[in-house]
């Protein structure tokens, strides 16, 4: 915040003050007992990008280019906190490991490796990401 300050950049100090009453909310409630930690904050920013993805999508059909491109810029901010996305690869490699460790029956067994998956790639991959590579691995 201090630097966003310096550099006047707007954007970034509204939304990183957005993102500070967003983890000290977040703090509060659940199982965080008040403490801020880097897995908090993971969790909030990418549900505050999520956010932001919603609603480029939504302005941009209601043909507000001005505002998708603020939340754009609010999104870029948002993802510094976050860790470097796994690719397709990586994922694939993980999820075989986990298939092979769960010996699922087929299809029928992709609830339980979506589990054991999510938990394993809990704050690297999308949950979306992980499911598609699961149903394409168990056919």
């Amino acid at each position: 915040m201090v630097e966003a300050r310096v550099q006047r950049d707007e954007v970034a100090l509204d939304t990183l003050s957005l993102l500070k009453s967003e983890l000290v909310r977040a703090s509060k409630e659940g199982a965080a007992g008040g403490k801020i930690e880097d897995d908090l904050v993971i969790r909030v920013a990418r549900k505050e990008v999520k956010r932001r993805e919603e609603a480029i999508g939504l302005y941009r059909k209601a043909g507000r280019e001005e505002s998708a491109r603020r939340e754009e810029a609010e999104m870029r901010v948002l993802r510094r906190f976050l860790p470097a996305a796994m690719s397709e690869q990586e994922i694939e490699a993980e999820v075989r490991a986990v298939i092979a460790e769960v010996k699922p029956d087929g299809p029928k067994g992709f609830g339980a490796v979506m589990k054991a998956a999510t938990a394993r790639l809990a704050g690297r991959a999308d949950g979306n990401q992980i499911a598609a590579v699961a149903r394409r691995l168990l056919g």
